[in-house]
């Protein structure tokens, strides 16, 4: 199995975003652009669970990037009116090339 990504698979432009956090750091008040990279996004599975007595949608989709040693699963993906929350990092066979991140559609 390759780990490489096939030309064209990125076509997407999103930002990378990182948590700001309050001064005593157990908070989370804002987001900052890390960086714009490219990426793959493809809708994983979509579910209705029970919240609060609520029945709520969750959407999970698969965004596919370029390896980053930097990504941390409590950053945030943004793409163009749509923000993920990274729910689960992939390091596909463990090379380095590729970063498969499985996301869940921030409401």
């Amino acid at each position: 199995m390759d780990a490489g990504i096939e030309s064209g698979a990125l076509d997407k432009r999103v930002t990378l975003l990182s948590p700001v956090y309050n001064e005593t750091l157990d908070e989370i008040i804002g987001w900052t652009a890390v960086t714009r990279v490219w990426a793959g996004i493809s809708p994983t599975v979509a579910r209705e669970t029970n919240q609060a007595g609520a029945t709520v949608a969750i959407n999970m989709i698969t965004v596919v990037i370029r390896y980053r040693a930097d990504v941390d699963a409590r950053w945030r993906i943004q793409d163009r009116t749509h923000t993920y929350q990274i729910k689960g990092i992939n390091n596909v066979l463990r090379r380095d090339v590729q970063l498969q991140l499985l996301c869940e559609d921030v409401q």
